[in-house]
């Protein structure tokens, strides 16, 4: 059966970045969307909410209801505006929880600017407590410090892949990469032509003006 992963996006609405014009709950639930697809591509089964209005104790409930077996919420940090890095949250020392969120560490932290990375033990965090699953806390990064706030918004998607690269290596799944379309070429004709020297001719004035040329005969 596969794992069910909870997925649990800050809805602080009111702490906003550093820069960009936007806020922790708009990029942690951007991450979190991303995140449960894939983790639903690697072959767990996961789920998040989203809904405005919806708050961490209304997160924890569905969580549990659902049987969840991993408890994850994803947040970013502010202190000072100079401190970045990565910061994990777990209960117990060498408990699921901290096991988890060690694997998320080791994927999400080699490619985010901050190097102050670390987790810890915080066990009066409402979800660390309240969750039935092993619960493993995410502050992404410090939206308080204008560089790390940038990367935050603008690599969602390494972010919630690393997430989940972690994920997978905690849980020994295969890690699968997102499928990336085939390039598409379009060919523009210029003219046809019955008299091979007339095509000839458009060819050579085609190049001269700098495209790329060709003949080829048909039917």
């Amino acid at each position: 059966m596969a794992k069910k992963i909870y997925i649990s996006p800050s809805s602080q609405t009111a702490n906003m970045y550093a820069v960009g014009n936007t806020n922790e709950a708009a990029q942690c639930r951007k991450i979190a969307l991303l995140l449960v697809d894939a983790l639903i591509r690697c072959g767990f089964e996961a789920k998040t909410n989203v809904t405005e209005g919806k708050s961490m104790y209304d997160r924890v409930s569905e969580s549990n209801a659902w049987g969840a077996d991993a408890h994850i919420p994803i947040h970013t940090n502010a202190v000072n505006g100079k401190v970045a890095g990565f910061r994990g949250f777990y209960y117990d020392y060498g408990g699921e929880g901290f096991k988890l969120v060690d694997a998320i560490m080791d994927a999400v932290a080699p490619i985010t600017p901050g190097t102050s990375d670390g987790i810890s033990s915080y066990k009066s965090l409402y979800e660390v407590k309240a969750s039935d699953a092993p619960c493993a806390y995410l502050e992404l990064g410090f939206h308080d410090n204008k560089e790390e706030a940038q990367y935050i918004i603008d690599h969602p998607a390494e972010l919630a892949e690393a997430i989940c690269k972690g994920i997978c290596n905690h849980y020994k799944y295969k890690y699968v990469a997102p499928k990336v379309a085939a390039a598409k070429w379009y060919r523009v004709q210029v003219g046809a032509f019955q008299n091979k020297a007339n095509a000839e001719a458009l060819e050579k004035k085609l190049e001269k003006a700098g495209y790329d040329a060709f003949i080829v005969a048909s039917e």
